[in-house]
């Protein structure tokens, strides 16, 4: 079975790097986005099966991302994606959930739980 890629876009190197460190540590390919727009450079030449994105990145949303991505015309097929946000609260979860995220993480990320959904997500 091939090695599945995760795309991190996370305007924070910091935390691009823990998460790649982790998740590549773990077997999984990874790429990473500064910011929403080399995200989606990324996803136009390569297939990725997770998105892992902030919300707040300068030019444009983590929202604005995931509406790219779940734009018809955009992917052959559209990788689940999860939000992140050092602001999470119930009512952000609800909307990044109502937009077609699978979830929302609240930063600083806590690793097994990372670690969990990522299996949940690619491992089935």
């Amino acid at each position: 079975m091939r090695s599945r890629t995760i795309l991190i876009a996370d305007d924070d190197r910091l935390v691009r790097e823990s998460l790649h460190d982790l998740l590549a540590d773990l077997g999984w390919t990874i790429e990473e986005a500064g910011n929403g727009t080399d995200a989606i450079a990324v996803l136009s030449r390569m297939h990725c099966d997770l998105l892992l994105s902030d919300v707040d990145m300068p030019d444009m949303t983590g929202f604005q991302l995931l509406s790219w991505v779940i734009d018809p015309g955009h992917l052959a097929t559209r990788p689940p994606v999860v939000l992140m946000s050092a602001r999470a609260d119930h009512q952000l979860g609800l909307a990044a959930q109502r937009a077609g995220a699978v979830t929302l993480l609240s930063k600083p990320v806590e690793l097994p739980a990372i670690t969990s959904l990522v299996h949940h997500l690619l491992d089935r």
